[in-house]
C-alpha cells in the first residue's frame, strides 16, 4: 500500500538524511511537517521530498539559511533567477581562487623541494633557459627602515590582492650591480612569474645563458659577506658579469634557522 504520510524517520530515510536534520529545519522554519499530533508525533507528506530536495540544492550552491528561507517562503521566478545568477558568479570566482590555490601549492612544493636539496654556500655556474618575468620597481631607498621595507612589500601584495591574484614563484628581488659595488644593497625591483595580465611595461625577459649561482641561509650580515665572496669568485674565475643580481626567495619562512635568518638564491649572468 502506498503511503502519502510518513513518520519523521521514514521521511528522513526517503531524503537520505537524519531525523535531527529535519528537526533543525523545522526549528529554522525551512521545512515543517504536514501534521504534528498532540503527543508531538510528526508526519510529513511524501510530496515534501521535493521541498527538501530544493532546500538541499540551495545549500549545495552556498546559500545561507536566511537566503533559503526567503526564497522558499516567497518564491518569485524573476527574483530566484537573479539569485541563481549571483550564485553562479560567486561559484566562478571560487573556481578561479581554487585554480590559483592549486598553482600556489604547486609552486611552493617545487620551491621547497629545491631549497631542501640545494647545496648552500657553494658557487656553481649553470646554463639557464630564458625566463619571462614580471618586474616591478620597488621604490626602495638605501636609508629605509625595516618598517618601511615591510610596508613597501605589503603595498606590493595588496596590488595583487585587488586583482584577486597572488605573486607566483619564482619570486624575489633584483640588486643592481652598480649599487652593490658601492656597498649599497637596495631592492630595486620585485620579480615574479609572468601572468597573462602582466602589463607590457613590466615584462622582463631574463636571458638564456650561463649563470653564476649561490644559495645562502643566514642573517643580513652573512648574506652581504656571501654575496661579496660570490662576486670575488666570479672575477677570480675570469668571468664577466652581464646582469644585475637576481635574488630568488627559497621559502625563507620554512628554511630559516632563526628569527633573523632567511634563505635566498643569487644568480648573475656571466660570460
Amino acid at each position: 500500500m502506498k503511503k502519502n504520510m510518513l513518520t519523521s524517520g521514514e521521511f528522513a530515510s526517503l531524503c537520505g538524511t537524519q531525523k535531527g536534520t529535519l528537526l533543525f529545519y523545522e526549528k529554522e522554519g525551512l521545512l515543517k511537517p504536514r501534521h504534528v499530533s498532540e503527543n508531538r508525533y510528526r508526519r510529513y507528506g511524501v510530496e515534501q521530498y521535493f521541498e527538501f530536495d530544493l532546500l538541499s540544492m540551495l545549500k549545495e550552491v552556498g546559500s545561507s539559511l536566511k537566503e533559503i528561507k526567503a526564497h522558499l517562503h516567497n518564491m518569485n521566478g524573476e527574483d530566484f533567477l537573479s539569485f541563481l545568477q549571483e550564485k553562479q558568479l560567486d561559484t566562478e570566482k571560487e573556481l578561479r581562487q581554487l585554480a590559483q590555490r592549486r598553482l600556489m601549492l604547486k609552486d611552493m612544493t617545487a620551491c621547497l623541494r629545491e631549497a631542501l636539496d640545494f647545496e648552500y654556500d657553494t658557487m656553481t655556474v649553470r646554463h639557464q633557459k630564458a625566463e619571462r618575468l614580471e618586474m616591478t620597481p620597488t621604490g626602495a631607498s638605501p636609508s629605509e627602515s625595516q618598517w618601511e621595507l615591510v610596508q613597501r612589500f605589503v603595498e606590493y601584495n595588496r596590488g595583487y590582492e585587488q586583482q584577486e591574484e597572488k605573486p607566483r614563484y619564482p619570486f624575489g628581488v633584483v640588486f643592481c650591480l652598480d649599487d652593490i659595488r658601492q656597498g649599497s644593497y637596495v631592492e630595486r625591483y620585485y620579480f615574479t612569474r609572468v601572468r597573462r595580465s602582466t602589463p607590457p611595461s613590466l615584462l622582463h625577459i631574463k636571458p638564456e645563458g650561463e649563470y653564476a649561482i649561490l644559495a645562502h641561509n643566514g642573517t643580513d650580515a652573512s648574506h652581504r659577506l656571501a654575496l661579496a665572496d660570490m662576486l670575488e669568485k666570479v672575477s677570480a674565475a675570469g668571468l664577466t658579469m652581464k646582469s644585475d643580481v637576481y635574488v630568488c626567495d627559497m621559502m625563507s619562512y620554512v628554511m630559516q634557522e632563526g628569527g633573523d635568518c632567511y634563505a635566498v638564491k643569487y644568480a648573475i649572468r656571466v660570460e
